[in-house]
């Protein structure tokens, strides 16, 4: 019988991008044994964002645990808040900006194929 995998997220180093958020990998190929997709919490600072991108071949969902997010998806802007889920299929332009001044926005995400530095195309 397998173990069962279990993480926190406060036992993992997050992978700091530098402009104000924050991606704490929680499963994916390299922990958690799954192989077919990644799991991970993102935190945004307040009035911060991701940079505009896509993934040719990756498919994703967020899903807002916390905090209200301003989706922009191949030119369209959405409102998201607590409860929310959106898909971004693969080739689709997206961002996603904090409009809070004082919360921090965070997200679950998941990524079909896993996430990779190689599968992300930055437009900005």
């Amino acid at each position: 019988m397998a173990t069962p995998y279990v993480i926190n997220k406060r036992d993992v180093i997050a992978r700091d991008n530098g402009y104000g958020e924050r991606v704490y990998e929680l499963a994916g190929p390299e922990n958690g044994n799954i192989h077919k997709h990644c799991i991970a919490i993102v935190d945004i600072d307040p009035g911060k964002s991701s940079k505009n991108h896509y993934h040719p071949k990756v498919e994703e969902t967020y899903f807002i645990l916390s905090g209200q997010a301003l989706m922009n998806i191949d030119g369209t802007d959405v409102m998201l808040t607590q409860g929310d889920l959106v898909t971004i299929p693969n080739g689709a332009h997206h961002k996603v900006r904090n409009p809070s001044d004082s919360e921090v926005l965070q997200l679950y995400v998941t990524c079909a194929e896993p996430w990779t530095p190689e599968c992300s195309v930055f437009l900005e």
